[in-house]
């Protein structure tokens, strides 16, 4: 990806995606799956570390980005691009002139089992978007590409997985076929054998799963390894898309939910009960020269950035003292001394930074910089009340240290969490 200077009129790529997770992408510190694109945006760029979505609804989420751009005077400019039929539907999408609807050929019903066929790159659902909007792009339009592909249709190559086939570990293979086989009854053989795990899903159905006991936690790994296919894809796409762009165009790459990839025994899109996870999502924007943000921001700020840039394209995203410069390749380790685990400091300026998270109308999270307040439901439940007090549905994770919400401290940090609650009872809830 080439060096940006902005411009006083400019192309502008937004790329956003339905169950991206921060997770999978090395920028963001993964360690099991290369994006190359993506941390040379971010290395040249501004990163927001800990970008939180205020609603848990994805396609609300879209919404909130789309109604505020039309407050923009470029908005118009603006062709969308997408796979996700619903848009079209919305009534914000009244405030850009051009929709392009690009529907997957794929099925996407979870019970489905079908297949990836080894297909290339471009015949991919997400392939195609990119070709229609990187045409788009070299006519001199905007473009804002929104793909539902992650939590619809993993139909990218498998190949393109860091561990290749060829590296496939000796025991995802029988490696002991040229031995004697032990003679055993059949019947004994079919309800003792457990079932094989793959090295890779080779469905395009994504899973939505809890896991339970007798799940084998490699199959962990594995979705894990085939979702990284998918982001692999992802990043292969902005390359693409980059290469179409002058060097002082903006790009912004966000998403409108998160993924659980085996967090709190889910596996799926807004699988399980509600946890970071799920509401955590990767905002990345270029220019900045590698500044991170290490504060809790809401996922609305990519109308901000995206408002920011055409109103002032050479000025500041956010306040210089909100961001810490860093190497992408070499990130800082951000971890809490023993003694401050469990830190007290209130009146601290990280404090107040929050994010009020609602599902339903209904608030049910609250993100700080310090810590992270849920009322454990699940997505399937009815519409979640919240209780008048703290009780046993209310968990409570120390940030950043507990990225996975492993360890809930709510028992021993009642205060914290009586006051977390009581911000959430004060909500407004929004009207339907």
């Amino acid at each position: 990806m080439t060096s940006r200077k902005f411009g006083p009129k400019q192309r502008m790529l937004i790329f956003t995606l339905e169950g991206f997770t921060p997770a999978a992408i090395s920028a963001y510190g993964s360690s099991w799956n290369r994006t190359p694109a993506i941390d040379q945006l971010a290395a040249e760029g501004t990163t927001w570390n800990r970008a939180i979505t205020p609603v848990t609804d994805p396609l609300e989420q879209w919404d909130r980005w789309a109604k505020a751009l039309a407050e923009t005077p470029r908005a118009k400019e603006i062709v969308v691009v997408t796979d996700d039929p619903r848009l079209l539907e919305r009534e914000s999408a009244a405030a850009f002139e051009e929709i392009v609807l690009l529907e997957s050929d794929v099925e996407s019903d979870s019970e489905s089992e079908t297949e990836t066929e080894t297909i290339e790159i471009e015949d991919t659902s997400i392939g195609r978007l990119t070709a229609v909007a990187a045409d788009r792009l070299a006519q001199g339009d905007s473009v804002w590409l929104h793909s539902r592909f992650l939590t619809h249709c993993w139909d990218a190559p498998r190949e393109l997985s860091d561990d290749s086939v060829a590296e496939e570990p000796a025991y995802y293979a029988d490696e002991y076929e040229e031995d004697p086989p032990i003679e055993t009854d059949a019947a004994d053989d079919m309800d003792d054998s457990p079932e094989e795990v793959p090295f890779m899903v080779h469905t395009t159905a994504p899973p939505d799963h809890r896991i339970t006991a007798e799940d084998d936690p490699d199959w962990i790994t594995t979705w894990m390894r085939t979702y990284g296919c998918q982001i692999k894809l992802v990043d292969a796409m902005l390359d693409v898309l980059d290469s179409v762009l002058e060097p002082d165009a903006t790009v912004v790459l966000g998403g409108t939910s998160g993924f659980a990839l085996g967090q709190n025994g889910g596996i799926g899109h807004r699988t399980g009960p509600w946890r970071s996870c799920h509401l955590h999502v990767p905002l990345v924007c270029s220019g900045g020269s590698g500044l991170r943000s290490r504060m809790v921001a809401s996922a609305d700020e990519v109308a901000a950035v995206i408002d920011a840039r055409l109103s002032n394209p050479s000025g500041d995203l956010m306040p210089a003292e909100r961001f810490v410069a860093e190497n992408v390749a070499n990130p800082a380790t951000e971890e809490s001394q023993p003694d401050e685990s469990l830190r007290s400091d209130a009146t601290s300026p990280s404090h107040k930074a929050r994010v009020i998270t609602q599902h339903r109308n209904v608030p049910i999270a609250i993100t700080t910089n310090d810590w992270f307040y849920v009322l454990s439901e699940e997505d399937e439940a009815e519409t979640p009340s919240l209780p008048s007090e703290s009780d046993d549905r209310c968990h409570l994770y120390l940030k950043p240290d507990d990225v996975d919400d492993f360890n809930n401290v709510v028992r021993l940090r009642l205060d914290e969490a009586d006051q977390l609650h009581q911000i959430l009872l004060n909500e407004p809830h929004r009207a339907e």
